[in-house]
């Protein structure tokens, strides 16, 4: 079978709340943005199957001196102080050389090398190979931490370690395969998370039956500001949310995706309610430019506060 053809489909990892143990490869989740180089077509591609090459010319060239292959991984960019910069991944070559950022590509799969097709091997059949092929790494290419011992896989889901850029911890199940068609590969990611309060600024869905919420925060001048949407509503959050919610006038407005969990700038329609309700929520690290990139999940509304 010959190395896959572009484009290519990558793997994804469920959410879970804890790591399974017995029978797995842990990896430390980076926050960067996912891509797949693919040596024989001379294209790195997102995971959206953008074509990348141009904007980043110089991980191309350390992959093709690999040899044929191709990697999944994600693309980081590195501070001087060795913490990893999510937006930074966005900037122009010429400020990333002002500001001494350095971009490079992490591998932790490899789906393709010598022309044959690795995708149909275990995962931890190409894991010894992606070893082999990365060695000690070049400038522009990395090898992607990897561990079989779930407490040391733990140590990756903390405060400290998201500080840094490293939201969490995968688990991939040694025996299992990459799918020919991407999607599902009993993959499971356990992020770091904490508890936030946030001010509820509108509902989507009816009015009378809420899907998600639009939170705010105060920002440093005082001003409450759009963070973030959240999840689906559980049963459990809607029904502290029960009676408290009060729609403000005017009716609907429409809303960029990009407050929060919605990709690019997909635009939603949701209402606007009258200010007082705070909820306690669960945010993951991915927090940048004054708004929270993936879904808040609501655990419930905090009882009301009297002033004495």
């Amino acid at each position: 079978m010959t190395v896959p053809d572009l484009p290519l489909r990558l793997a994804v990892a469920e959410p879970a709340a804890v790591l399974p143990e017995a029978g797995h490869g842990y990896e430390p989740k980076l926050d960067g943005w996912r891509c797949l180089i693919h040596v024989p077509a001379g294209a790195v591609q997102s995971r959206t199957a953008s074509d990348l090459t141009d904007r980043f010319p110089g991980i191309f060239e350390s992959a093709a001196a690999l040899g044929e292959v191709v990697l999944d991984g994600e693309l980081v960019a590195y501070r001087p102080q060795g913490r990893l910069d999510f937006a930074a991944l966005g900037y122009g070559p010429a400020r990333r050389r002002t500001e001494g950022i350095t971009v490079v590509f992490v591998a932790f799969d490899l789906l393709g090398a010598r022309r044959r097709d690795l995708r149909p091997l275990p995962y931890a059949s190409r894991r010894e190979r992606l070893e082999a092929v990365i060695g000690a790494g070049t400038a522009g290419i990395q090898l992607m931490r990897s561990t079989l011992d779930v407490e040391q896989a733990r140590g990756w889901i903390s405060a400290e370690q998201a500080a840094v850029g490293v939201e969490g911890a995968l688990a991939k199940p040694l025996g299992s395969r990459y799918p020919l068609r991407g999607g599902r590969a009993g993959w499971v990611k356990v992020r770091h998370v904490d508890d936030v309060d946030a001010l509820v600024l509108g509902v989507t869905g009816s009015p009378t039956r809420p899907t998600a919420l639009v939170l705010g925060q105060a920002d440093r001048r005082g001003r409450v500001r759009a963070v973030g949407l959240s999840t689906t509503l559980s049963r459990p959050a809607l029904a502290s949310l029960a009676g408290r919610l009060r729609l403000a006038p005017g009716g609907p407005v429409r809303a960029s995706g990009v407050v929060a969990g919605l990709p690019g700038n997909e635009d939603f329609t949701y209402w606007p309610v009258e200010p007082g309700v705070v909820v306690e929520a669960r945010a993951d690290s991915a927090y940048e430019l004054g708004r929270y990139r993936h879904r808040l999940t609501v655990v419930r509304a905090k009882p009301f506060t009297t002033r004495s």
